[in-house]
């Protein structure tokens, strides 16, 4: 499958400005005449019955790709957008990739599978063509000069990620990380929660504890708020971390894995803040309209995939607007806050991946984003 999107927008295109909720946003004082050319790879599997899965779930991701489209018509940007079906193959990559047009492409968005990506990663090196990879951790593996973007980092950085975010959220916060793993060289998710959060708070420390040799109890200074993180995703330490839910100067936060472990009562959850990468509260005003439109043009519901593809097609040609080819230089350190994620890019090695997390509560069956702790 190969579809050809050719995009002209209307509206004058100035400089960069930050909105309060940190959007890229593009003004309307001067004209912006360069035409981008980027390629979408990913695979749709068109003709592969036994990989309905993976079709789905990437024409949800590119659907959400269209209404970020259509939502940036009002700018004078100019794109040619380029989607073509990888099928899984890293032959028909090669095929794809052998188009001499491509080779003064300003951007490649994908594709999924390894066995695919080493052969873009192959033709970025040789033509210095930014390279993000949307939905999986990919390390860098070739040596050439050219810009490497994870929108996914790695799960064990992530915990570093989220304890340096509550570093900032819970400032005035004691806070202790729970891992029945910290005593083992598995408890890695521990470590760098704590590493993380003290390296942006270098004033304060971060306790394991393993609720054995010590206590949540025993650790607690009985004066200040305490925030208690828990790493383990399992049924178990769910129902350990609702148990700890008592306190009123006690925070839980875990997991938003535990969301998907199955029980009679939700409302369990009454006063419990979750990390995730991703997250989209149904009562929010964003979502509501996001879900109208999506009805009216698809039907149904929107899905993860559909957010996730909407967020980082409008992340991405917004920078491309405001920063040029080289954006991935000007989007460093800096914190956007989209409609399912936050994207908070940093410089790692040879690569660049997005250290956003979101921090959101749950109440009366409802999610509600933690936008007032920061």
């Amino acid at each position: 499958m190969g579809i050809k999107v050719y995009i002209s927008f209307f509206v004058f295109v100035l400089s960069l400005s930050i909105q309060a909720n940190n959007n890229l946003v593009l003004k309307d004082d001067k004209p912006f005449q360069k035409s981008y050319k980027v390629l979408i790879m990913l695979p749709f599997c068109v003709n592969s019955p036994d990989k309905g899965r993976v079709r789905e779930k990437m024409l949800d991701y590119y659907e959400g790709v269209e209404i970020a489209i259509e939502e940036l018509k009002k700018y004078q940007l100019k794109l040619e957008i380029e989607v073509m079906d990888t099928k899984g193959d890293s032959l028909e990559v090669i095929r794809i990739l052998s188009n001499p047009d491509f080779q003064n492409l300003d951007l490649i968005i994908g594709p999924v599978f390894d066995n695919e990506f080493v052969e873009v990663e192959k033709f970025c090196s040789v033509y210095k063509i930014p390279l993000i990879s949307p939905l999986r951790y990919y390390p860098k593996k070739n040596v050439g000069e050219f810009p490497l973007i994870n929108f996914v980092s790695l799960d064990s950085l992530q915990y570093k990620y989220t304890g340096q975010h509550a570093a900032q959220a819970f400032k005035n916060y004691q806070v202790v990380v729970y891992d029945e793993l910290s005593l083992t060289p598995k408890g890695v998710g521990s470590r760098n929660f704590k590493k993380g959060y003290e390296l942006a708070n270098k004033s304060k420390t971060c306790t394991v504890v393993d609720g054995k040799i010590n206590t949540i109890e025993s650790i607690w200074n009985k004066k200040d708020s305490l925030l208690i993180f828990y790493t383990g995703k399992s049924a178990r330490t769910c129902s350990n971390a609702i148990s700890k839910n008592v306190n009123s100067k006690w925070v839980v936060a875990g997991p938003a894995d535990w969301l998907d472990i199955d029980r009679v009562d939700y409302n369990v959850f009454n006063g419990v803040y979750f990390y995730d990468t991703y997250s989209v509260p149904m009562n929010d005003t964003i979502y509501k309209q996001f879900r109208l439109n999506y009805r009216e043009n698809y039907g149904g519901d929107p899905s993860r995939y559909t957010f996730i593809g909407y967020d980082q097609f409008l992340f991405i040609a917004m920078s491309l607007g405001a920063f040029d080819v080289d954006f991935y230089n000007h989007i460093l350190g800096r914190s956007f806050n989209y409609t399912h994620t936050s994207f908070k890019f940093v410089k790692r090695g040879n690569l660049i991946e997005n250290a956003g997390t979101n921090l959101f509560y749950y109440k009366d069956y409802q999610f509600y984003k933690a936008y007032w702790r920061y």
